[in-house]
């Protein structure tokens, strides 16, 4: 079973779930075996229910899947070191960039030099875990400035591993050298990883003297289970449409050869029509990027990524499928996967 080969572990999006279900599918996950559950920062902050799965979750690692880096670096830290504090040291941060267009859009940040940017990011936080109201810390970056910052409360923890999500080559080669984790995007392939991943991940480790055991390697995978293959197979097209429509995954796409249905799918989300977005998606493309069908095909086509990584988060093929389908898929991933 794909189980026994990595660690698992679910990343939950909460789109269309209340909260209360993400929390009750947490502790569901944990029971069949999870080793860690993780949220994002879409419909809602990647915190608050994070806090909610500690009180029902006693084992299980909780990861951010992840926080973006619009949020002022001193906010996370905080953030981030009360999860630590409420899961007795069981909290993972996980950071990631966000598309462009979300930062300037939503969040009024210029995108600019990103990788530079999380850099600063990663060193002003663990700086910050080191201040005290006796001992303030400054840290003065090209980008990142952060001046006279006082610790009110100790630390009542150590501090937190922090994870970096990346897709492209710059971002890996700074998750293989600052990085206790590299959490891989959703939209990937084995040739992706050999070709991509490893190489920049293995560049940033030698940099900075560091080995692959110095890192966990973790990979997204969308994941769409039901006992009718077909049914599987069709709530598979919407994460694939909606994020072969962010650059980054030009990495993934293009070597794979889908770079004509890539560029269709981007003009009908121009046009704002999903239904010819879902259609543009082709069997090819679902058969390279995703785990879709039984649960027994999810693990078979799993075993493609063997070496690869150690630990998969599984994600619920969300955008684009209704409520009911959402609930079928938590629970037949969860139980695809239970140890």
């Amino acid at each position: 079973m794909a189980g026994k080969r990595w660690k698992w572990a679910v990343l939950f999006s909460g789109d269309n779930l209340t909260l209360q279900e993400t929390i009750d599918f947490a502790a569901r996950a944990e029971d069949a075996g999870a080793d860690s559950l993780w949220t994002t920062e879409l419909g809602r902050d990647a915190f608050v229910p994070l806090a909610g799965m500690a009180a029902a979750c006693g084992r299980a690692r909780l990861g951010t899947g992840v926080a973006i880096f619009a949020r002022p670096p001193a906010l996370t830290e905080i953030s981030a070191m009360s999860m630590a504090e409420l899961t007795g040291g069981r909290f993972v941060l996980g950071l990631g960039t966000a598309p462009p267009a979300w930062n300037e859009n939503w969040h009024g940040l210029p995108y600019r030099r990103p990788v530079r940017r999380m850099r600063e990011y990663v060193e002003a936080i663990r700086l910050m875990w080191t201040a005290s109201p006796e001992a303030p810390i400054d840290y003065v970056g090209e980008i990142i400035q952060v001046r006279d910052y006082r610790r009110v409360l100790a630390p009542p923890c150590a501090p937190p591993p922090i994870y970096l999500a990346a897709v492209q080559p710059a971002m890996l080669q700074l998750a293989g050298e600052m990085a206790d984790g590299l959490l891989a995007n959703l939209l990937n392939t084995p040739r992706y990883f050999t070709d991509i991943v490893l190489p920049n991940v293995d560049k940033g480790l030698a940099r900075a003297g560091r080995t692959r055991a110095d890192i966990e390697m973790c990979s997204l995978k969308v994941c769409s289970v039901d006992r009718d293959r077909a049914t599987a197979r069709r709530r598979a097209r919407g994460p694939i449409a909606f994020y072969s429509c962010l650059p980054y995954f030009d990495q993934v796409l293009d070597p794979a050869g889908f770079t004509g249905p890539k560029m269709a799918i981007r003009d009908a989300w121009a046009r704002a029509d999903v239904p010819a977005m879902l259609e543009l998606v082709t069997d090819d493309m679902i058969d390279a990027l995703v785990l879709a069908g039984t649960p027994d095909d999810v693990r078979r086509q799993l075993e493609s990524f063997e070496g690869l990584f150690e630990t998969v988060l599984l994600y619920c093929p969300m955008p684009f499928i209704d409520r009911e389908e959402s609930l079928a898929n938590h629970e037949a991933m969860i139980e695809a996967f239970a140890d």
